[in-house]
């Protein structure tokens, strides 16, 4: 049996059109006042939800694999309450 090529050879897939989260809630962080959003979005059934937070527009960390959408937001917003407290410095970015 001969090797058949996975596509039609020239075809042209469609690109993916990334679909924005859920808005949950944007506010302040407190060291710095740097405008923060968190969003949810819904992957696939086997991974679950997964709660994103944005600084300025730009992802700065996840957390995802959670069955259930409230249990996602429990956790987003035990980070933003974190994230509200004066004393608590900013996160160190990956390098």
């Amino acid at each position: 049996m001969a090797d058949e090529p996975f596509t039609t050879p020239g075809r042209k897939l469609p690109t993916p059109v990334p679909r924005p989260g859920e808005r949950l809630f944007e506010f302040l962080r407190a060291s710095d006042q740097a405008p923060m959003v968190c969003e949810l979005r819904f992957h696939v059934k086997s991974y679950g939800w997964e709660a994103q937070f944005f600084e300025r527009g730009e992802l700065l960390y996840a957390h995802g694999g959670f069955p259930l959408r409230r249990l996602a937001v429990q956790w987003a917003e035990l980070e933003r309450t974190a994230l509200e407290r004066p004393d608590n410095p900013p996160p160190t970015p990956f390098v």
